[in-house]
């Protein structure tokens, strides 16, 4: 269980070794420069096996004719008894985050 998938796996409620004992989420909004609403989203995910993960997202409300727009998605290893690789995955928009999640098996619930 050393690796980053295995943790993504049961965020997205999949089957598989890593069980989740406790998760925390806090929501906030701001205003950049521009006056661009910005929603951010944090969920810390704690585990049995004592490692713990963030998973964050960062998104601006600004209509888009983008088909999936930019948004900042991010799985962290905050800590970890063992060694996990990778430490961090990013994504830039929902779409590419759905696309590596398919090819790695997982059905992402949206």
């Amino acid at each position: 269980m050393n690796q980053l998938i295995t943790y993504i796996k049961a965020i997205h409620r999949q089957p598989g070794p890593a069980t989740i004992t406790r998760q925390q989420s806090e929501h906030y909004s701001e205003h950049d420069e521009s006056g661009t609403l910005i929603q951010h989203q944090q969920t810390t995910y704690w585990f049995a096996n004592r490692v713990v993960i963030c998973h964050q997202t960062e998104q601006d409300q600004v209509p888009s004719a983008q088909l999936c727009a930019e948004c900042w998605i991010s799985y962290s290893v905050v800590t970890s008894p063992m060694p996990i690789t990778p430490l961090r995955k990013l994504f830039h928009n929902p779409c590419q985050e759905a696309f590596w999640l398919k090819m790695q098996g997982i059905t992402p619930e949206r």
